[in-house]
């Protein structure tokens, strides 16, 4: 109820988004007992299947080192003289991961010969524990298959000595777990890949639906320029029977016919008043009273200027933007569980830099280039039209990952990545000038959730499937299928946005870009320049240190295989996505957004403790959801800072925002070389720490000296509405 009793009408419910949310519930519940009912029956029959074959590869691998010991005790060599022994055991213990470690040992029990890191330390064992089970017989909790060594001076009923090779008892337990694991991830995966899919597939089948839904919006908010594209345009192979039925071509008409009715009187009454200037001369009031009318109408509405020849754009539905964009990102989200590692290769054709610091050339490169490559993208994309541009990104994109695939040597990997980031940066500033172009100030926070949830749903598809698919097939060939779904995100805009639309040229209302002069107020006022400093560049430091560099190296270290780094870099996206909502919700009720900020800082901080305190498997991915639920709470209130910011001094806000992006991605290219300088002189989780420790310090310092205080007003200045990422 309102304060004068009347009642407040309720927002109208989605019809589309209630269908996608239904469909979407009753796929999943299929996918989820299809997938349960499968990874029951794999799991169950998982352990009594593998044990046998496990045991019996255990033997196989000692039969196969054992006849080479056997030779040469045959010639009289004996153990404790046979050169090369331990290297040959080592190579052997690094070639299969199911073997914990194998030892020689002499009738005595001292260990002659050994490999494998369960046996460190440990140069004898007693006698007793020699003869007894298998089960513990050299280290406890590990299964020892035995073979006796035969041969040299001694009888043949009376061994030199054994070979012993070692088995994890717990092996196939946490084989069963990264099983279930790897299920569990493809299942959310699936998941999130089904809801892309039927929101396309939706949106398609209403496709005209939505088109008069969208122009019954923009005449609600006056906006009466858009008229409905020609039925013949509907999808590629339908024939004007199924693409529209007679009612529907009968709204259609009618639609039509009220928006251009409305448009011509606009154009009639303009006509009559400049007839009326023409007839009474520039001096009659009446005129002025006249013009003054039709500018009121003019700034409340807004109609088609009757001297253009180009015919009005049609409205556009950005849910067409989503696919594209989560393509394109997920062809570069597919690396990162790997690209650490893959970059690591090459370090030894600059012996004049450690390796970590190789590692974080590339990464480095690439952020740098992303951030810069962002003004000069907007206006390529003004200038040459949206639909051309995000193609031409595309198209750089998939070439650049085929190239990276085949890259042999350092410089070439770095140029690669260099061009893979100009293209990415390209189809990202491209995808937000289509939001803004097409969106209106009451509907663009939709249009931009529409294409920041297409990125979140990239990162946590990315790394889960790119971490399967390097393991299984190796690097380049994911990175292959990487260049086939930059290549796919091209096609795809062509075929479902901007076919047949105005995609040439950016629309001609569009706002100039700020110039580089616009940064000086900016910077003059205190507060945005401690947002920057203590807030958005330490941020985004931890952001790409600890998701590229220092996580998935780390990982590595400890042996984990890239599925499961991929899976721990999922929990950061999982965990932004559940918290950022909620997060940007509260701090705008609370209006405690410099709280907010603080509180991220210091999480990311108390994020750390997980991975440098245990060595436990549940550290890692507790850290990384940790410190995804820290980045989400810094977001939107930084965000909203630098508007805020932007407003109370009179500055535009277009350009505000553009700055705090710019030194944002900047910042984050410093990530991965601080991150390796750290590393290089420490370790990874001290690493890990000092980043912590300079994201709490940094968020402690903004508490101090950030104050919400109004500056004064600069005169003379407008605010603009006009939003970008």
């Amino acid at each position: 109820m309102t304060r004068d009793g009347k009642a407040v009408p309720k927002p109208k419910r989605d019809p589309i988004s209630a269908l996608v949310l239904r469909l979407t519930i009753v796929t999943v519940a299929v996918l989820l007992l299809a997938a349960g009912a499968a990874s029951w029956l794999s799991l169950r029959s998982f352990d009594p299947l593998f044990q046998p074959e496990l045991a019996r590869k255990a033997q196989t691998v000692g039969g196969l080192i054992g006849a080479q010991i056997d030779r040469g005790l045959g010639v009289r060599i004996p153990l404790n003289h046979m050169t090369g022994l331990d290297a040959l055991l080592a190579a052997e213990v690094g070639r299969h991961d199911d073997i914990a470690y194998i030892a020689v040992t002499d009738p005595a029990g001292h260990i002659v010969a050994a490999a494998g890191k369960p046996l460190a330390g440990i140069a004898a064992v007693p006698a007793e524990r020699l003869s007894g089970p298998a089960d513990g017989r050299l280290v406890r909790g590990f299964v020892d298959v035995e073979r006796p060594l035969l041969g040299g001076t001694a009888a043949a009923s009376e061994p030199a000595g054994a070979l012993h090779v070692g088995v994890d008892s717990a092996f196939l337990a946490k084989a069963s777990t990264d099983l279930a694991l790897d299920v569990l991830s493809v299942v959310i995966v699936s998941v999130l890949l089904i809801f892309e899919v039927l929101q396309l597939v939706v949106n398609l089948a209403m496709r005209r639906v939505l088109t008069l839904r969208l122009l019954a919006d923009r005449a609600e908010e006056g906006d009466f320029r858009a008229t409905l594209p020609a039925i013949s345009g509907s999808l590629p192979g339908q024939s004007t029977a199924m693409a529209a039925s007679t009612d529907d071509r009968m709204l259609e008409k009618g639609i039509r016919a009220a928006l251009d009715g409305v448009n011509a009187r606009y154009a009639v009454l303009a006509a009559r008043v400049a007839e009326l200037r023409r007839r009474l001369g520039d001096d009659d009031p009446r005129v002025d009273r006249a013009e003054a009318g039709l500018a009121v109408l003019a700034s409340r509405f807004r109609f088609r200027d009757p001297a253009s020849a180009s015919p009005p754009p049609a409205p556009l539905n950005l849910v067409f933007l989503r696919l594209p964009v989560f393509l394109f990102c997920l062809s570069e989200e597919l690396s990162r569980p790997f690209l650490p590692a893959y970059a690591k290769s090459f370090a030894g054709e600059v012996p004049w830099l450690t390796p970590d610091m190789v590692v974080s050339l590339p990464i480095t490169l690439f952020m740098l280039i992303w951030a810069l490559s962002q003004p000069g993208g907007a206006r390529f994309s003004e200038r040459w039209g949206r639909a051309r541009s995000f193609t031409i990104g595309a198209l750089l994109g998939s070439v650049s990952l085929a190239l990276t695939a085949s890259a042999g040597s350092l410089f070439e990997l770095m140029l690669w990545r260099c061009l893979t980031a100009l293209g990415y940066g390209l189809v990202l500033i491209t995808a937000q000038g289509i939001v803004v172009d097409h969106s209106t100030p009451r509907n663009r926070a939709a249009g931009m959730a529409m294409f920041i949830g297409a990125l979140l749903a990239a990162g946590v598809c990315g790394p889960v499937g790119g971490g399967i698919i390097a393991d299984q097939i190796g690097f380049r060939a994911t990175f292959l299928l990487g260049a086939v779904l930059a290549l796919g995100s091209g096609l795809s805009v062509s075929l479902l946005l901007l076919r047949g639309r105005d995609g040439a040229r950016a629309p001609a209302g569009a706002a100039p870009r700020p110039a580089m002069g616009s940064a000086l107020p900016l910077f003059r006022d205190f507060r945005f320049s401690a947002l920057m400093v203590l807030s958005a560049i330490p941020t985004k430091i931890a952001s790409t240190a600890f998701l590229f560099c220092l996580v998935p190296l780390l990982l590595t270290a400890d042996g984990a295989t890239k599925a499961e780094i991929g899976r721990v870099q999922m929990m950061y996206f999982v965990a932004f996505i559940l918290v950022s909502p909620l997060a940007a919700s509260l701090s705008d009720r609370w209006q405690a957004r410099r709280g907010f900020i603080a509180a991220g800082g210091i999480g990311t901080l108390a994020s750390c403790l997980p991975i440098v305190a245990t060595h436990a498997l549940w550290g890692p991915p507790l850290a990384i959801a940790l410190f995804g639920l820290s980045q989400a709470l810094v977001g939107a209130p930084q965000l909203t800072l630098v508007s805020q910011i932007a407003r109370e001094g009179g500055l535009q806000e277009t350009a505000a925002i553009g700055w705090y992006r710019l030194i944002e991605r900047l910042g984050g290219a410093l990530g991965p070389v601080t991150a390796m300088a750290v590393a290089v002189a420490t370790s990874y989780r001290e690493a890990m720490l000092g980043i912590g420790l300079l994201c709490g310090a940094s968020a402690l310092l903004f508490w101090i000296l950030f104050r919400t205080g109004r500056p004064p007003r600069h005169p003379g200045r407008r605010r603009h509405d006009r939003d970008v990422l």
